[in-house]
């Protein structure tokens, strides 16, 4: 069995949360940007050779972000892995991970705990 100390798990389950919501926030702006960038530049009747430079840089940089909120919710996954084998496992840390636990496959096993099926 895993040993947490109950005030480091929930330190850990709120940087979880506000991480996921900065990344949302990011994303948001990110597509404001674009959208914003696409307007403006219409609006000037700019060409699109012009344009496109900028305009990939932003998708490449929403991509980015994408793919960053998809590793947090693994992590996330993970660590809720870890949790179920500990000593808090029955303990609700308002970490988001009631979906995260239902995508998880469901005869994993934790790394370093031999024999213990994921639930």
């Amino acid at each position: 069995m895993i040993t947490l100390r109950e005030t480091s798990v929930r330190v850990v389950a709120g940087d979880a949360q506000e991480m996921g919501g900065i990344l949302d926030q990011a994303l948001l702006q990110q597509m404001r940007l674009a959208t914003s960038f696409i307007e403006a530049s219409n609006e000037s009747k700019l060409a699109m050779p012009l344009t496109q430079p900028a305009l990939q840089g932003l998708a490449e940089g929403l991509g980015h972000l994408v793919e960053g909120r998809a590793k947090l919710a693994a992590s996330v996954r993970e660590m809720n892995k870890l949790l179920s084998h500990s000593n808090l496992r029955e303990t609700s840390f308002g970490c988001p991970g009631g979906l995260y636990m239902t995508l998880a496959p469901t005869r994993e096993t934790v790394p370093g705990v031999e024999g213990v099926p994921v639930i």
